[in-house]
């Protein structure tokens, strides 16, 4: 691809998953690294307002004058981890974001995240366009799930922004929000979730009162983080439509869910060539999505037997089975990991959901992925793994299911990660059986495929090079059923 770059005078831009991936192909590749404001934020207040604020508090201090890193006196330097560029930022007293585009005009190639995608401001940071640029999707079946969410917002986001909207002196929008989690609180007695009507205010009102807000904070000296504001960034999303209600476990959220494929058509459209990197996604499903025809490559193990599969039966995490007896029963089998790192080896260890991890592996000495790490949480699990003996719990699709080294001799993959039997998903069947024009081959492409491979992708964690070996447990009764679609 390099070669064909440089042949054609194109740039590229490769785009994955997470911030530890954009290190790990910034390193293998020399491109030049591009991570989020919040990552390498220095700023001793700001830096801890949570993801769903951070864009909008941060211009407002910017904009105020009341950021002692920003702009600085950025300059080029070489770096290509978060920690390298945060300690440029703090020698120079600098914002590190400032010193990363300050890297970013003459590099022939630039490493982000999918959340880059529908962002312009990179290419015009770059200096560059769509039409000279080869966009490299590496990971790329999670643009398929990028497609179906458009954005999402926590319940007590709204609860929060009512408060917020009281304590500044709006309290009719205060009781309107108030209203407003009532009814969707309603709308749900147990896990699942229903497609409601908006009754969120207008983005008009949320927006003017969220940025008086930010007004009012700054000259208080507080951060002019706004709850309000936030929630007037998701009604834009839903874009006239209808939220989704969700509930899982004790959360409840709204989402604004989008059409896969107007969604993709955009993703894909204008680029000089795009290369989707994806041992899951489907070379026919691209293609009916796109209307077009697309060359699948597909590459195989290179590593010949290092793999060993075994089918555990007896136990299912399907939905409809899960009850107290399948906890006990995924409790022992921790427990029995837990036992087996005495003989040597490192263990890894991947369930459905976080809710199920917290609950089975309360007590027992294991490491663990938590909601809502933060980077150098991650970083710091990922060397304490590699430097102890312990077992490694994580969810599947999670921050250390893909893309990382976590070289082990065990597996224990613990239930398949089928997305839930929800009225949404429903909805989504239904649209992708309108697109492929089958219902069979739609719950193939958006349920069972999906959730397989992102079960394999995190198996694949633990064989990263030839000298490596592993056996991998796949544990769910389903999993004998699909031995034909897993990989020869």
């Amino acid at each position: 691809m390099k070669a064909y770059a440089t042949e054609k005078r194109l740039r590229i831009l490769w785009l994955t998953r997470t911030a530890s991936q954009v290190r790990q192909v910034a390193s293998l590749t020399g491109a030049t690294p591009v991570y989020g404001r919040r990552l390498l934020c220095l700023h001793e207040v700001i830096s801890r307002v949570d993801q769903r604020r951070f864009n909008h508090t941060c211009k407002a201090t910017r904009q105020a004058g009341r950021c002692p890193y920003y702009p600085g006196r950025p300059r080029m330097i070489r770096a290509t981890t978060v920690g390298e560029l945060k300690e440029a930022g703090a020698k120079l007293s600098t914002c590190p974001y400032e010193v990363q585009l300050a890297n970013l005009w003459n590099a022939e190639a630039l490493v982000a995240t999918h959340k880059q995608l529908g962002l312009g401001w990179l290419l015009t940071k770059w200096r560059w366009s769509k039409e000279k640029t080869l966009l490299i999707l590496d990971e790329g079946h999670h643009i398929m799930q990028m497609a179906m969410v458009r954005d999402s917002i926590s319940l007590r986001t709204v609860e929060r922004a009512a408060s917020e909207a009281e304590r500044y002196g709006f309290g009719e929008l205060a009781q309107r929000l108030r209203d407003a989690v009532e009814y969707y609180n309603n709308l749900l007695n147990s896990d699942e979730e229903v497609e409601a009507e908006d009754v969120l205010p207008r983005y008009e009102l949320l927006s003017v009162a969220g940025k008086e807000v930010q007004e009012k904070k700054l000259t208080q000296n507080y951060a002019p983080a706004s709850h309000l504001l936030s929630l007037a960034y998701f009604k834009a999303s839903l874009a006239g439509g209808k939220p989704f209600v969700v509930r899982e476990g004790r959360s409840v959220r709204l989402e604004a869910t989008a059409d896969p494929q107007e969604v993709i058509r955009k993703t894909y459209s204008g680029w000089h060539r795009t290369v989707t990197l994806s041992a899951t996604l489907s070379g026919e499903l691209i293609e009916d999505l796109l209307g077009e025809e697309v060359i699948l490559l597909r590459a195989g193990w290179p590593y010949g037997d290092n793999l060993r599969v075994v089918l555990v039966s007896g136990m299912s995490t399907k939905y409809e089975a899960r009850d107290d007896k399948m906890l006990k029963d995924i409790r022992w089998i921790l427990g029995l990991a837990q036992l087996a790192q005495r003989r040597g080896g490192k263990t890894l260890i991947f369930l459905p959901s976080f809710e199920i991890l917290e609950t089975t592996a309360a007590g027992l000495d294991l490491l663990r992925e938590d909601m809502g790490m933060s980077q150098e949480e991650v970083d710091r699990l990922i060397s304490e793994f590699h430097g102890s003996g312990k077992p490694l719990a994580a969810v599947f699709n999670g921050r250390l299911s893909e893309g990382i080294d976590l070289s082990a001799s065990t597996v224990l993959l613990i239930g398949i990660p089928f997305s839930p039997p929800t009225t949404r998903m429903a909805k989504l069947l239904k649209r992708l059986a309108e697109i492929v024009g089958d219902e069979d081959r739609a719950r193939l492409y958006g349920v069972i495929l999906p959730g397989l491979w992102s079960a394999l992708q995190a198996a694949g964690r633990a064989v990263r090079g030839p000298e490596d070996k592993a056996d991998i447990y796949l544990i769910d009764d389903r999993y004998r059923s699909l031995v034909r679609l897993l990989p020869r």
